[in-house]
């Protein structure tokens, strides 16, 4: 029987009982040992995998790029003790990216027993950073969760996910379509439920990454020991020369360029230092250079230690295979590498310290590799299409943040897949540029990739050991596909050295700080340090090509995200430059910026007319007040091009970062591109067919609101029609500030007539009723709720004429003693606060002044800044509460005629939600923010109150208003259930009224409402990490 590829499930169910009575039908024989593995997959494997959804032949013509699966890839697998060659059977990919290893073996072998083919399936999806891999001889097939180190000495049941006998096939049908299925992989079935972010597991880069920063230390301490003179610069330039090294050659023993176990025979440093000098003889890139490295040279360095290490790049002691370890891992691991260095302290101590803005970040995240991928597809798809080989050929790409290389080895690999594709299709047969297999794959030869590393790849960072790593991995990325016998052809044929030296592509910078600093600066040219600090960069002297092609064709990066804060705090040599007119960075006019906004608008000015750019950057600048100036600078000084916005669905593991990819140039356009992505997927990159259009004239410096075209259309005739903003009928204020909310609120557990008793920390304290206020800490509540303080809160003010003055500290003591000696307590703490809003401030008074009386007599409206829906609620109690510009809590109070329960009425229309989570900052848990700047604009319809007709509609707002909230308070007492049911159908009636009064009000008809709920920019699922 013909099987065929088929992606609808239940065909694959009635294929695959098919399949399984084959397979049952001659049993006995295809369980003997004459019944051989290449047989079983054509017969039995390749069928199946084309009943779930797999081209195992290539049928649609896909090019070798995008494969479903490539049969037979290469790998060197340990056979015991003997070091054989093997190949995994199948690599299943989804758009080129390879999702999962499958195993092939005879049905004659046991593998519910096997240990060798276990640790061998393991081994493949261990090195390969996979979620699984499979093992599979029709009559079983194996599971293995990869993200667990694997050892030769695990029994088999180690990892092993699931096991499934063939009769059992159908019964667990919906399983294996789960683990198998070219559906449930390519819509991310393998990243969700084998998470490499578990923290139980331990995956390739965690383990590689452990071991390099152990070698790092080890090393160091060494070195420092045996050589007490060095630095710190010193040290680590030296340590991080030398692992590179190192581990350099162990990847070109597995990858057959250097003779295995090279490594394993050196014995000491003077015998490792010969083999540099052979190396930097071969291949020339400034790796093993010792001219410009010459305290390599005159170090000591303990022999046993280098031992030590060595063993441990081999099997028995480590599963590494580094033939199949993808270079973008290995540069992400040294991503975080880089984010500490060593540290010589005092007597010569040696510390591994984190980098002051890392540690502020809570450590290096390097970005996924398939968000790069699509970020490199987005920006240069459209800057290549079109464009002859030779026109390819010239173009300049570079990253200005490059940190480990990442997002230039995606560049290299693009480049390399659009020059492989152009000339196959010119058909061009020059074995000095291109080559093809014998499975009828193409290659570009050495040379050509030589070529497109040094005309085509470019890049600057500011951290001179990321410099070094980002030129190791692209020298990696450059040998892929090479072997012993091409590298000899190559040092034969052409007479030069196998690798090009990169000081001129990969330079050592400060993208942001440019020759104008001395300009800001004069005296800087006489200070040493500060410039070995800032390291100004002068990019026409770097790059001289700039002044022919005017800028570079692309930039693509991920520019590192440091508020303004952390930069004043790190980089205090910046800051006055960056907001100085001589920088020329218009974006940093803004009280709060970002160090992002300045990468962007750097790179703006660095592109060429034709260029592009492609970020991923925080989109919170797209709404929020602070972004303006970036909002302002990017609309003017480039294009919208398309954004992919991830909402809340979080790129960077372990983190809460919420992102857009942006791409822009310099065309002018009518309209721009956008997506919403819901899930990291591997066709995160899609043809703009698939993108929602924007017109660019509507998004100039106000903030950007992406909803659909019918929701759009509503929200403009309600904001046209006749409304005033919110702000200007009604005062939106922050809540108390007291900069140490955990010292100043508390919960009583007990009272006395004049005190309160509550616990901190396991201790109990006593103070004075009089000065406590009641008010809310970390409650929630819902729209119409009738809220109750639930903590009091310390309040060292008196009230004099409507304005609150601060305690002496003789009236403190004297009148509040218990209270007194209770702040005396945390006074260490409350004196580090930085206390605005008065000339001589004392160490116990709020952190800010504002809202002090404001809540005195007033009634008010109070609600959550952080919420999933409308929670606003009345209050005229006098209620105290914390808040600032990102809450916990918002009030309301009414400075005009319009009631609070006219505009809390308008405020819990779903529509008028929607206005507010449109252009809201977004959160996980589908929260999104409630914050002024959100609703001080929001419509609210204008009242004529000398129209009787209008002032009716007002007055039968407030009405219903009223019969919400006390029918909602009645509820919450009532005890009878027959009761609550009845006051629950008598609240429905009521909102439902209310929602029929807005609607008149604005002539909001049945089919809007519609619209705006269904809008799937407002209300997708959200999809967490």
């Amino acid at each position: 029987m013909a099987y065929i590829v088929t992606h609808n499930k239940q065909e694959s169910f009635e294929q695959l009982k098919k399949l399984i009575i084959a397979f049952n039908k001659e049993y006995a024989v295809y369980k003997t040992d004459k019944y051989k593995e290449a047989q079983l997959r054509i017969d039995f494997l390749n069928p199946l995998l084309k009943i779930f959804g797999w081209d195992v032949d290539n049928e649609e013509g896909k090019s070798q790029f995008l494969r479903d699966i490539i049969q037979e890839e290469s790998i060197d697998v340990d056979d015991e003790d003997v070091i054989t060659k093997k190949n995994p059977d199948y690599t299943l990919r989804i758009q080129g990216v390879r999702k999962v290893f499958i195993e092939a073996k005879k049905a004659s072998i046991d593998l519910s027993i096997d240990n060798k083919a276990a640790f061998q399936t393991r081994r493949y999806g261990w090195n390969a950073n996979l979620g699984i891999s499979i093992l599979t001889n029709f009559d079983t097939l194996v599971v293995y969760d990869c993200r667990y180190k694997p050892s030769a000495k695990d029994i088999v049941s180690i990892a092993r996910y699931k096991i499934f006998h063939y009769s059992e096939f159908e019964k667990f049908f919906d399983e294996l379509y789960d683990l198998l299925s070219f559906e449930s992989i390519a819509n991310g079935y393998i990243e969700e439920y084998f998470s490499l972010t578990e923290k139980e597991t331990t995956t390739f880069d965690d383990e590689f990454l452990r071991q390099i920063e152990h070698w790092r230390e080890s090393l160091a301490k060494d070195v420092v020991a045996n050589n007490p003179e060095i630095n710190n610069e010193e040290i680590n330039f030296l340590i991080q020369r030398l692992l590179n090294r190192i581990v350099f050659l162990r990847i070109c023993e597995d990858r057959e360029i250097e003779k295995f176990e090279t490594l394993r025979k050196i014995k000491s440093y003077d015998e490792l230092k010969e083999l540099f000098r052979i190396s930097d003889k071969k291949y020339n890139s400034g790796l093993f250079d010792f001219i410009e490295d010459i305290f390599s040279l005159k170090i000591n360095l303990n022999s046993e230690i280098l031992i030590q290490i060595f063993n441990e790049l081999y099997y028995p002691q480590s599963p590494y295979d580094f033939s199949i370890v993808d270079p973008t891992i290995l540069s992400q691991i040294y991503e975080r590498y880089l984010g500490s260095k060593i540290f010589i302290g005092e007597e010569n101590q040696v510390f591994i310290v984190e980098e002051p803005e890392v540690a502020a970040s809570n450590g290096v995240v390097p970005t996924p590799k398939l968000v790069v991928k699509s970020i490199i597809e987005e920006t240069l798809s459209s800057l290549i299409n079109g464009k002859s080989l030779d026109e390819i050929q010239l173009l300049k790409i570079a990253d200005i943040c490059c940190g480990s290389g990442t997002f230039l080895i995606s560049v290299y690999d693009y480049l390399i897949e659009r020059n492989i594709v152009g000339l196959v299709s010119q058909g061009v047969h020059n074995d000095e540029i291109i080559y093809q297999t014998f499975d009828g794959t193409y290659h570009l030869t050495l040379k050509a990739k030589h070529q497109i590393i040094k005309d085509n790849i470019f890049g600057v960072d500011i951290n001179p050991y990321a410099v070094e790593v980002t030129k190791f991995s692209l020298l990696l990325k450059l040998l892929e596909n090479e072997n012993a016998g091409s590298i000899n052809n190559f040092l034969v044929k052409y007479n030069q050295k196998v690798l090009p030296n990169l000081e001129d592509n990969i330079k050592c910078g400060n993208s942001l700080v440019d020759n104008t600093y001395f300009e800001y600066n004069p005296d800087a040219i006489e200070n040493d340090e500060l410039l070995f600090k800032l390291k100004p960069f002068n990019w026409l002297k770097e790059f001289p090509f700039l002044v022919e092609t005017n800028g570079f064709d692309a930039l693509v990066g991920n520019p590192p995200y440091v508020r303004i804060q952390n930069i004043v705090k790190y980089s205090i040599e910046e800051i006055d430059y960056f907001q100085s007119d001589i920088s020329g960075y218009k974006v940093a006019t803004s009280e709060v910026f970002d160090k992002y906004y300045l990468f962007i608008q750097r790179a703006i000015s660095l592109i060429n007319d034709n260029g592009v750019l492609g970020y991923i950057v925080p989109h919170k600048f797209f709404i929020i007040k602070g972004g303006k100036s970036l909002r302002s600078f990017i609309t003017t000084s480039a294009s919208l091009f398309k954004i992919l916005h991830f909402g809340v669905t979080q790129v960077f593991p372990n983190r809460s970062t919420y992102t857009a990819i942006l791409i822009l140039d310099k065309k002018e356009r009518e309209k721009f591109y956008f997506k919403r992505i819901r899930r990291i997927t591997s066709d995160l990159s899609v043809d703009a067919i698939n993108y929602d259009n924007y017109l660019s004239n509507k998004y100039q410096s106000l903030p950007w609101v992406f909803v659909s075209k019918p929701t759009e259309v509503v929200f403009e005739r309600i904001g046209s029609g006749n409304v005033i903003a919110l702000q200007s009928i009604a005062e939106i204020a922050v809540g108390l500030q007291t900069s140490a909310d955990k010292t100043y609120i508390f919960q009583p557990l007990a009272e006395t007539e004049s005190t309160y008793i509550f616990e901190s920390k396991g201790i109990q304290y006593e103070v004075e009723k009089d000065i406590c206020k009641p008010c809310l800490y970390d409650l929630s509540f819902g729209l119409f709720d009738t809220v109750e303080h639930n903590a009091k809160m310390l309040f060292p003010y008196t009230i004099v004429g409507g304005k609150a003055e601060v305690f002496t500290e003789e009236y403190f003591e004297q009148n509040y003693p218990l209270a007194w000696a209770y702040l005396n307590i945390f006074k260490t703490t409350l004196s580090k606060r930085s206390i605005n809003g008065s000339k001589e401030p004392k160490w116990y008074q709020f952190g800010r002044s504002q809202s002090l009386t404001r809540f005195h007599n007033t009634p008010k409206l109070i609600w959550s800044v952080l919420s999933t829906k409308p929670g606003y609620v009345y209050d005229q109690e006098n209620l105290q509460f914390t808040g600032g510009g990102n809450g916990p809590y918002y009030s309301l109070f009414t400075n005009s005629k319009y009631s609070l329960f006219y505009i809390l009425g308008i405020l819990a229309h779903p529509v008028i939600e929607a206005m507010v989570k449109s252009g809201a900052s977004e959160f996980r848990g589908a929260y999104y923010s409630h914050g002024k700047q959100f609703i001080e604009n929001l419509p609210i319809r204008k009242i004529d109150f000398d129209n009787l007709d209008e002032k009716q509609q007002h007055d039968d707002i407030v009405k219903t208003v009223k019969q919400l909230i006390n029918t909602k308070s009645t509820i919450n007492q009532e005890t009878i259930y027959a009761k609550r049911n009845i006051l629950k159908c008598k609240m429905d009636t009521l909102y439902s009224r209310l929602f029929q009064q807005i609607n008149l009000l604005y002539n909001i008809s049945d089919e809007d409402v519609n619209v705006v709920m269904s809008d799937e920019m407002l209300n997708n699922i959200i999809c967490e990490d």
